[in-house]
């Protein structure tokens, strides 16, 4: 149904429909994209949109094509309380449900985005009216809510789990709705977003509407409106809702973000950066959001270093050892460090290196090496401002053949294939 089928339903039957029941008279998934999508527009608002609704926190995904149904925010829900002289511990994770259309331009893309997204999401996908979901967490029986409870504060850590949620509970109600046929559900995926980690704050609607405009280049707010409007409202009235249309932004979201991260000729780059320094810049990262500028600085570099083949992209969750995080190099310019703990604490209070590196004199090491093996040689002191500074170094064997990673802002998780037989300097690994 196309925006004048909707005009004449709504003028001469506005209360025959309410918030709840307009799905109903849909015939396929494109019909109820299409309402969604004019109800954000201010449209048939007075019987058709209900205020509370999740569709008005989602807007821009809406507009997108995606559609929320429901979610589950236990943002405060990882906690000790004290109930009833019993203490009681909660852990649940976040989700959230929605729908896409099947044949949707970029709803594969999508999905492969988030499917991507392993150190921060859980993705189940069912296919159309499918029994059973396309895409699947590998854990089995993923909790949603649970908790223990135990007189003593002490003696929660040894008191058993009582599960309240399931995602089994979840997937059911899915298939509650598959069972019956719903024209909705037969031409979409339908989605379910968790978080992987409990506790964290609720975030994923912020998620889904940024990988959303990731996938379309980063639009202004005013451009996806232009969109939509061009795309549901005929001709003869888009100029109308074109002038009147009135929309709030950030300035970030205002301007698209640098779209290449390319350094042509040589840069001088802090080969020794200070260390307290980056310490500092990655406890502001793990406390504050970063900005979608940073967030797409970082994903260009690492999709760079992907497509060199010196990283690769795990397909299934591995433990992080790092996280990159975004320094002013010597120049002005960005550069993005790795940061590895250098040691962590053993159980017998000592201290032991988290990960084998090798010894910090490996560069002198070489030297020498390179020294006795070439007499006449020249090894040259000072420094040289190319892209790369790195010197070869031994390989980490206790490592095995899955070698070191690291994980981005957005949850994807990648293998150091250098790594196994090289290393930069000073722990610090650059680019």
């Amino acid at each position: 149904m196309a925006k004048p089928a909707w005009d004449i339903l709504y003028r001469w039957f506005p209360t025959l429909l309410t918030p709840w029941t307009v799905a109903s008279i849909c015939s396929n998934f494109e019909d109820y994209t299409t309402i969604c999508k004019l109800l954000m527009l201010g449209m048939y608002n007075e019987h058709w949109f209900d205020p509370t609704s999740i569709l008005s926190e989602c807007t821009t995904g809406v507009y997108l094509g995606f559609v929320p149904t429901c979610k589950g925010d236990y943002t405060s829900s990882l906690r000790l309380k004290n109930e009833t002289r019993a203490y009681v511990h909660v852990e649940s994770r976040n989700y959230l449900c929605g729908q896409m259309a099947m044949g949707g331009g970029f709803t594969r893309d999508f999905l492969e985005e988030l499917r991507r997204r392993t150190n921060r999401l859980h993705l189940v996908v069912y296919e159309g009216t499918n029994a059973e979901a396309t895409v699947h967490p590998t854990e089995p029986e993923l909790f949603m809510d649970r908790y223990r409870s135990a007189s003593t504060r002490e003696g929660l850590h040894d008191a058993p789990w009582t599960t309240t949620m399931t995602l089994e509970d979840i997937k059911n109600q899915l298939r509650l709705k598959t069972s019956m046929y719903d024209p909705i559900v037969v031409d979409s995926w339908q989605f379910i977003i968790i978080d992987r980690e409990v506790g964290q704050p609720f975030e994923l609607l912020d998620i889904v509407q940024d990988a959303l405009l990731m996938l379309t280049g980063d639009p202004s707010p005013r451009s996806v409106a232009k969109r939509v409007i061009r795309s549901i409202i005929p001709p003869s009235i888009q100029d109308i809702f074109l002038k009147e249309m009135i929309i709030g932004c950030s300035p970030d979201l205002r301007y698209p973000p640098p779209h290449d991260v390319q350094y042509d000729g040589n840069r001088f780059r802090c080969y020794d950066p200070d260390h307290s320094m980056i310490t500092t810049v990655q406890r502001a990262s793990a406390s504050e959001k970063l900005t979608r500028n940073e967030n797409r600085f970082i994903r260009r570099v690492v999709e760079d270093m992907e497509r060199l083949g010196i990283i690769t992209l795990l397909p299934d969750w591995e433990e992080p050892q790092s996280q990159p995080v975004l320094m002013q190099g010597s120049d002005g310019a960005l550069d993005l460090y790795f940061p590895y703990d250098h040691t962590k604490l053993a159980l017998d209070g000592q201290r032991v290196t988290s990960l084998p590196f090798p010894s910090t004199n490996s560069l002198e090491d070489f030297a020498k090496s390179w020294k006795q093996q070439f007499p006449s040689g020249i090894m040259a002191k000072g420094s040289i401002q190319t892209h790369y500074c790195a010197w070869p170094m031994p390989t980490m064997k206790s490592l095995g053949n899955t070698g070191s990673n690291f994980t981005t802002p957005e949850g994807h998780v990648y293998h150091w294939n250098a790594m196994r037989k090289f290393l930069c300097g000073g722990f610090q690994l650059r680019y």
